[in-house]
């Protein structure tokens, strides 16, 4: 079993300024520690949130220092022990980035995810495109993306699932929609969508964990707490049902309480997960032959060439001009 805690911070775009904008994150990120939150994660470019008009040029409000900019949020969460995904536009020598920094839990920078895929309004004001892979964090590999990355998974989540990634954290001004739903099935790994008017954590077989935000009736009359809190067990796996599930009562047997099975019907899939810090998912698949969801799929893709093949073979159906 290797629970974590992970709180979505959604903040007002009422402020007015970055100095307000602060101290708000900061208020809710001591109340996400109370609570028992290992990672915080802030919706898309914070430093943005003052911003009225939308023809004021994008580079006025990007940090030039964004370590020291943001310090009196970076010394809330690092006095918390709270790790922290900080979204942020910066200038980066003569361009600017849509990123976002992780800080662990001690305030340490571990790393930053760059925009892979910037919006056209960002590409018209010079915001480039990254390349980054998953970051380091408490023995897990924390994936992310960022708004307009959502509709490029290609691009952006497959190169991240090559390396490991266990998770994607997703600072957004954009709800994301069905199509994060299918991204938890495809992927299984959880996703965490920071989106002020409505977050949403989702487990890695597209079960909703937790959402809220502003688009909250209660919260927007001024009643409430906007933080978003999930504890997710990243010992578990997703299984498809073919092959696996004729296995699983004798996995239940074996080990009892020491494994958690959950049946997702719609999706034909097992979520098998350890409820013991002596055992790990990965023996549990070892001793009774499991394969993963995501292994069977890849196991069992046409291949490339037949691909190839089937699409360059004219259709018999066709008709071709005389």
């Amino acid at each position: 079993m290797n629970e974590k805690t992970i709180a979505i911070i959604p903040l007002r775009d009422e402020s007015s300024s970055l100095h307000e904008t602060l101290h708000e994150a900061a208020r809710w990120i001591e109340v996400a520690t109370a609570q028992g939150a290992n990672l915080a994660v802030l919706p898309e470019t914070v430093n943005l949130l003052h911003r009225k008009n939308a023809s004021e040029p994008l580079e006025e409000f990007a940090m030039e220092d964004w370590w020291r900019e943001s310090q009196v949020l970076r010394e809330t969460a690092a006095r918390c022990g709270i790790a922290l995904v900080l979204p942020l536009l910066v200038r980066d020598h003569k361009s600017l980035a849509n990123r976002f920094y992780v800080l662990s839990g001690s305030g340490t920078l571990l790393g930053f995810y760059q925009k892979r895929v910037p919006a056209p309004g960002e590409q018209a004001s010079g915001v480039e495109a990254g390349n980054s892979g998953p970051i380091s964090w408490e023995g897990l590999r924390l994936g992310g993306a960022i708004c307009f990355d959502l509709y490029y998974p290609r691009a952006v989540f497959d190169p991240q699932i090559e390396e490991a990634a266990d998770l994607f954290v997703i600072p957004s001004l954009t709800p994301a929609g069905a199509v994060l739903d299918a991204y938890a099935v495809t992927y299984g790994v959880p996703f965490v969508l920071a989106y002020s008017p409505w977050s949403r954590i989702l487990d890695r077989d597209g079960t909703e964990l937790a959402a809220g935000g502003y688009r909250s009736e209660t919260l927007r009359f001024g009643f409430g707490s906007p933080v978003t809190l999930a504890t997710i067990n990243f010992d578990a796996v997703t299984l498809f049902a073919d092959f696996n599930q004729e296995k699983m009562r004798d996995v239940q047997r074996h080990y009892g309480e020491k494994v958690r099975i959950r049946f997702n019907q719609s999706n034909c899939l097992f979520t098998l997960e350890s409820r013991s810090a002596d055992l790990s998912v990965q023996e549990i698949m070892r001793q009774f032959g499991l394969v993963s969801r995501r292994d069977y799929f890849a196991k069992n893709a046409p291949t490339t060439s037949v691909a190839r093949t089937h699409k360059e073979e004219p259709s018999k159906n066709r008709i071709e001009p005389e």
